[in-house]
Parts: structure tokens; C-alpha cells; sequence
């Protein structure tokens, strides 16, 4: 039974990777995700005294040394690395649920994730009770590790839109061979496009802090739901046609 699971799960797979290619999806979908996850970052970061939720590779450190300080007394700075696998466990329990149904896996996801993130701004106008002070850091890194599964299950060819050490990586290597092949690459535009727009989420999110708190992070929970909307029509579109 595991075996015809894991065999289903494979073409599964498959299936979603023919379905993404397609379903036409450009460069603007994750690029506008890249946006989303930059603003997200400059918000908390700004809130949380340097705490980032987009990534988790500095709370791999933190919790280290927490650990090393004996400090074992639950925290935002411990709990982050198991909240974000948390939220990837959800996020890839929903895709392999809905089967081969790409876009259906996409738009659900995506609401999960915009849900997350109003819940996160709601956190920016309302007061928390006493000992509740972690759920706006626990919300915006739910709705990372959400991002950052479905990214990787349903738009694995455009490489992460909220870590950006690997996609860095990346430009460094399409701009050499680029140049050794004496044309632009569609990688590499694709890594550009993708890290522009994470950079301009943060100059923007970063200034929408300055003057809205976190109740700015809104109008990143407003985007992503937009773009599961227009995936659900699409979607639709597609299934009166055929």
C-alpha cells in the first residue's frame, strides 16, 4: 500500500510538472511573489528587533545559540525552524490531496497563504493579550514556509521567491555563462526578474511599516490573494473551454 502510495505520489509529480509547463505560467507570477515575501521580510524584520520570517537559515544560528546559552525557554527564536517545516507539512499535504489539479493545488495554497498574512496585518491594529506577543512572528513565518513549499511543488523552475542566498548564487552563474555564450540567458532573466522583485518588496514594505506598522503587511496578503483569484478564473476559463 505504501509502495502504490509513493508510485502515485511520483506521477503525480510528473503530472504536475507537465500541467506547469502548460498552464503558461511566466516569470510574472513568482516575481510578484518575490515582491510579496520582500515586503513581508522588511515588515518584520523592522518589527521584530532584525528577526527574519522569509528564511530560516539565521534561526538555524539563533537557535544554536540559544541552545548553547542553555536557554531552552520556548521562544519566536527556537519555535521558528518547526513552525516553518509545520507549514510546509500543510502546504505539501494540500497539493498531494488535490492530485493532478496544478492550478486547484496553486490557488488553495495560495489563499492559505494570503489568509496567514491577513491574520498578520489584523496583528498590526488590534492589542494582543499578555504572552501572546510571538503569534504576529509565528503568522508571517507560517506564511513563508507556505510560500516557500509551494514555490518549491508547484513552481520549481523558477528557482525560491523568499530566499535569496541561492538565487544569488544562481545570477552569478547564468551572468558567467551568459557571457561565455554571448547572449542573454532565459534563466537568467528569469533569477533577475525574481530577485528585483523581492528587492522592491522590501524598499516598499519597508516604507509602508514606517507609516502602517505591520497592519501594512495587507496589502502583501491583498496581492497573493489577487493572484489566486486570477488563478481560480483561469482555471475556470480553461475547464469551459474544454
Amino acid at each position: 500500500m505504501t509502495h502504490n502510495r509513493a508510485k502515485r505520489w511520483k506521477m503525480q509529480d510528473k503530472s504536475t510538472a507537465n500541467d506547469n509547463s502548460a498552464s503558461s505560467v511566466t516569470v510574472t507570477l513568482p516575481t510578484l511573489l518575490a515582491l510579496a515575501a520582500g515586503f513581508v521580510d522588511a515588515c518584520t524584520f523592522l518589527a521584530f528587533a532584525g528577526f527574519f520570517v522569509a528564511q530560516v537559515t539565521g534561526s538555524y544560528v539563533v537557535a544554536g545559540s540559544e541552545i548553547a546559552a542553555h536557554n531552552f525557554q520556548p521562544s519566536i527564536k527556537i519555535l521558528a525552524i518547526p513552525v516553518f517545516v509545520l507549514a510546509g507539512i500543510l502546504t505539501t499535504l494540500i497539493v498531494r490531496s488535490v492530485g493532478e489539479n496544478w492550478r486547484a493545488a496553486l490557488t488553495i495554497t495560495l489563499c492559505v497563504e494570503a489568509v496567514l498574512l491577513g491574520g498578520l496585518s489584523l496583528t498590526g491594529v488590534v492589542d494582543l493579550p499578555s504572552g501572546l506577543g510571538d503569534i504576529p512572528a509565528l503568522l508571517g513565518l507560517s506564511a513563508m514556509g507556505v510560500q516557500s513549499a509551494l514555490v518549491r511543488l508547484l513552481l520549481a523552475n523558477y528557482g525560491s521567491t523568499n530566499v535569496m542566498t541561492t538565487n544569488t548564487t544562481q545570477l552569478s552563474i547564468e551572468i558567467t555563462d551568459s557571457f561565455l555564450r554571448g547572449g542573454v540567458s532565459l534563466k537568467l532573466l528569469q533569477v533577475g526578474s525574481i530577485m528585483l522583485g523581492f528587492l522592491s518588496g522590501v524598499g516598499i514594505g519597508s516604507f509602508a511599516y514606517g507609516n502602517l506598522g505591520l497592519a501594512s503587511t495587507i496589502f502583501p496578503a491583498g496581492l497573493v490573494l489577487c493572484i489566486a483569484g486570477v488563478e481560480a478564473w483561469r482555471g475556470t476559463v480553461k475547464s469551459v473551454r474544454v
